[in-house]
C-alpha cells in the first residue's frame, strides 16, 4: 500500500512531496529530494484521528510525514488504532456524544451528592489529632481577627459556666486522646445587635456568644446546646463539612483550570469552616446525641426546644434587614425547624416517664 503526502524535517517547516509505502511490518518513505527512510512500523508515532484533520506520522529522527488519507492510515495501523478508532467513532456519532454527556452528568451529580459525603466522612475520621488542633487554632484566630469581639461577660460568670461544664457535662462525651473540651466566650454583633450562637471546632473548642449566654434562662438550656455541639465534635461534623467544601473547591478549580488558590489554602480552610453550615443529617445526629446524653444525665430535653425557640424569636424580632439576615445565615449553624423541636418534645416525654433511652 502506498500513501501520498508531504514530508518535512523537524528543524524546518518546508514541506516536500513524499510517498509512504508499507510492506508487512516495515515502511519506506520516498521524498522528492531523493531521500529515503526505512524502518519498522512499530518505531513510528502516530497522531490521533480528528475528523478530517491531516494525520501526522513522526519518525524516530523527528521528521514528519503528513497525509489526508486517514482511512488508509487507519487500515495500516488498525491493530494499534483499534482503541483510538473506537474513541473516534464515539466522538463523531451524535447519539454517543449525548449518551456521554448524560453519563457524565449522572456521574458528576452522584459524586457530589453521595461520593463526596462518603469520602469526607472516611477522611475526617482518619485524620490525626494534630490536624484537628491545627485547623481549629487557625480558625479561631481568623474568627477573632475578623468576626468576634472581646466578651463582655463577667469573669465570675465565665468561671461558673466552665466549672459546671467540666464537672457535669464534658465527661458525657469522650474525646480521642490529645483532644479536650474548652469553652470560649466571644461577642458577636451585627451593627448594634448582639447575635446568639454556639459553634464547635474539631479540636474540642466550643464558642459561646454573649447573647446566647444571656438568652439562656436555665442551666439545662445551656447544657442542651453544649451537648449538641459536643455531638458535632464527636462525630467530626465540622471536619466533614470542611473536607467536602475542599473537594468541591478543588473540583471547580480543576474544571476552570485555576489552581492558584492552593497558595492560600490555609486561609481558605479557616474561612470555609466558618462559613459552612451543617447538613440536616449532621444537625439531626447532633440533636439525637444531645437528647440521649440529656436522658442519661437526667436533664429534660425540652430545655433544648426552649432555648431554640427563644433564640429564633429574638432573631425574628430584632433582625429584619437583608444585610443582617445575611450575616446570621453566614455564621449560624442552628436553623429553627419544627421537626427538631418536635423531636426534643418527644424525648422530653420519655424523660417524664423516667426512661434513659427513647425510640425515635
Amino acid at each position: 500500500m502506498i500513501i501520498d503526502g508531504k514530508w518535512h524535517d523537524k528543524r524546518s517547516a518546508a514541506q516536500f512531496s513524499a510517498s509512504f509505502k508499507v510492506s508487512d511490518d516495515s515502511f519506506c518513505i520516498n521524498i522528492e529530494t531523493g531521500t529515503e527512510y526505512r524502518g519498522k512500523l512499530d518505531s513510528l508515532e502516530l497522531s490521533d484521528r480528528l475528523a478530517n484533520v491531516q494525520r501526522k506520522i513522526i519518525l524516530e529522527n523527528g521528521s514528519v510525514f503528513i497525509t489526508n488519507d486517514n482511512d488508509s492510515i487507519d487500515n495500516i495501523f488498525k491493530k494499534r488504532l483499534k482503541y483510538k478508532k473506537m474513541i473516534h467513532t464515539l466522538e463523531t456519532k451524535t447519539i454517543w456524544i449525548l449518551i456521554a454527556i448524560v453519563v457524565s452528568v449522572i456521574f458528576g451529580v452522584s459524586f457530589f451528592k453521595w461520593g463526596i459525603p462518603y469520602f469526607s466522612k472516611e477522611i475526617a475520621h482518619s485524620l490525626p489529632t494534630k490536624t484537628n488542633i491545627l485547623i481549629s487554632k487557625n480558625t479561631l484566630d481568623l474568627l477573632d481577627k475578623h468576626i468576634f469581639k472581646k466578651t463582655e461577660i463577667s469573669q465570675k460568670t465565665i468561671l461558673q459556666i466552665r466549672e459546671h461544664f467540666h464537672s457535669n457535662i464534658a465527661s458525657l462525651g469522650k474525646l480521642e486522646d490529645g483532644l479536650k473540651y474548652n469553652l470560649h466566650f466571644r461577642l458577636l454583633k451585627s451593627g448594634d445587635f448582639s447575635l446568639p450562637n454556639a459553634m464547635a471546632l474539631p479540636s474540642g473548642d466550643i464558642i459561646l456568644t454573649d447573647k446566647f449566654v444571656q438568652l439562656c434562662q436555665s442551666q439545662e438550656e445551656m447544657d442542651s446546646v453544649l451537648l449538641h455541639e459536643m455531638g458535632h465534635i464527636v462525630h467530626r461534623d465540622s471536619l466533614q463539612i470542611l473536607i467536602s467544601g475542599t473537594f468541591i473547591s478543588v473540583a471547580i478549580m480543576a474544571i476552570i483550570g485555576d489552581v492558584n488558590f492552593l497558595a492560600d489554602m490555609s486561609v481558605g480552610i479557616g474561612s470555609l469552616l466558618i462559613s459552612s453550615s451543617y447538613t440536616r443529617e449532621h444537625e439531626h445526629k447532633a440533636d439525637i446525641y444531645a437528647f440521649e446524653k440529656m436522658l442519661s444525665a437526667k436533664i429534660d430535653p425540652i430545655a433544648f426546644s426552649n432555648i431554640m425557640n427563644r433564640m429564633s424569636e429574638y432573631m425574628d424580632k430584632y433582625l429584619s434587614s437583608d444585610d443582617e439576615v445575611d450575616l446570621l445565615e453566614y455564621i449560624s449553624t442552628h436553623p429553627k425547624t419544627n421537626q427538631r423541636i418536635a423531636i426534643a418534645k418527644h424525648y422530653s416525654e420519655c424523660f417524664k416517664k423516667g426512661l434513659t433511652t427513647c425510640s425515635q
